[in-house]
């Protein structure tokens, strides 16, 4: 990723972008703070750099990836390229922070249709391959990538296996044209889809949340009083170990973030949910709660992520799965979107078809099966 970086500074840098439109974003005095030197190139417009849509700023982050206790884990985010476009496209203001370091050679490029560099080999001078990396994508609603994965390829156990070693984020920002007027115009769903209430809810023992985004249908979940148990580990899963700290604190803490959605107060309830998975990282209901209050502030990204990490605790939390389709299809994700109500049709096909209802412009009947014609 260092060379590929490297070479793509002065076009575009491959990294995650996420729409900023109507969606909460961090400001610009928020960035992370680099001690490398920075580089200007301004002889550059957003078509070279690879760009669709009426992007206006381009900002840049990586992390490196590394394992522990056998699992990716991604690093502090470091600010790689902030680049602004004028109206007309051309770069008005740019500055970029090398990456230090990498592998010094001849680098060979493979591209897709759209032109995004999917593989890269270094050879050194007499032609031997050095390292070979490939990358995978995520794109928003414009056609520009939202992330990208460099994964290292490796040879293990007589077979080639790609191997996640940094993550790159991109935030967009757009101009307002016509094309943004169309997209905020989109009709949304006239009617919320909603969780049936279990026959023994009562107020007193439940909590029922309204979970909604500007963007995006309501969803009524439940957040259960009681953390459950550790789930027992699971073949697709890789058991998570048990933490070292009391587990009192951690309830008492999902319990404060629980009563903070009540109240409305997301950022709040946040960071109640996140400590509580710090002290007990094997706590679905509060990875459940975390998800719930990002989804609600248009965090997406960071909503899908905790609704997985869940699922992964406890693949039966139907409305888990439920609410990680609502945030993929927030991100454009398809494809995901689709596993997502495969796994519902088994688990609960009352949200199986509520998902259905919401989002009628997919063809679910035959896309989840084995394709349209």
């Amino acid at each position: 990723m260092k060379c590929i970086v490297r070479r793509l500074l002065p076009a575009c840098l491959l990294s995650l972008s996420v729409l900023t439109l109507g969606v909460p974003a961090r400001g610009q005095d928020n960035q992370s703070v680099s001690t490398r030197p920075a580089i200007t190139v301004l002889d550059s417009t957003k078509e070279q750099d690879g760009l669709l849509g009426s992007v206006r700023r381009v900002k840049t982050e990586s992390a490196r990836i590394e394992l522990k206790d056998g699992r990716p884990v991604e690093g502090p985010p470091q600010l790689v390229e902030v680049t602004t476009y004028g109206l007309k496209g051309n770069r008005i203001e740019n500055t970029s922070y090398p990456p230090e370091g990498g592998v010094v050679g001849k680098e060979e490029y493979k591209y897709d249709e759209q032109g995004h560099i999917t593989e890269m080999t270094v050879r050194d001078e007499r032609g031997a391959i050095l390292s070979r990396e490939a990358y995978s994508y995520e794109f928003d609603k414009f056609g520009n990538w939202t992330k990208m994965v460099t994964n290292l390829v490796v040879f293990e156990n007589g077979e080639l296996k790609r191997e996640p070693v940094e993550v790159t984020y991109r935030t967009l920002t757009y101009y307002y044209d016509d094309t943004i007027a169309k997209v905020v115009a989109e009709p949304r769903p006239a009617t919320a889809p909603v969780i049936p209430q279990p026959a023994s809810f009562q107020v007193s023992d439940q909590q029922v949340l309204d979970f909604a985004a500007p963007s995006s249908p309501k969803l009524s979940v439940e957040i259960a009083t009681e953390p459950p148990p550790i789930p027992k580990p699971i073949k697709s899963v890789e058991p998570v170990a048990k933490p070292a700290t009391d587990n009192t604190d951690a309830k008492s803490l999902f319990l404060i973030g629980r009563d903070f959605l009540a109240q409305q107060k997301d950022r709040e309830a946040i960071k109640a949910f996140k400590e509580s998975v710090k002290l007990n990282p094997a706590q679905p209901e509060a990875l459940y709660g975390l998800g719930f209050s990002n989804f609600r502030m248009g965090r997406f990204r960071d909503a899908a992520d905790a609704f997985k990490k869940a699922t992964a605790l406890d693949p039966q939390m139907a409305k888990a799965h439920y609410g990680l389709s609502l945030a993929y299809q927030e991100l454009g994700l398809t494809t995901q979107l689709l596993q997502e109500y495969r796994i519902l049709e088994t688990l609960d096909k009352t949200l199986a078809k509520k998902l259905v209802q919401t989002f009628p412009q997919f063809n679910f009947s035959c896309r989840a099966l084995n394709g349209c014609p």
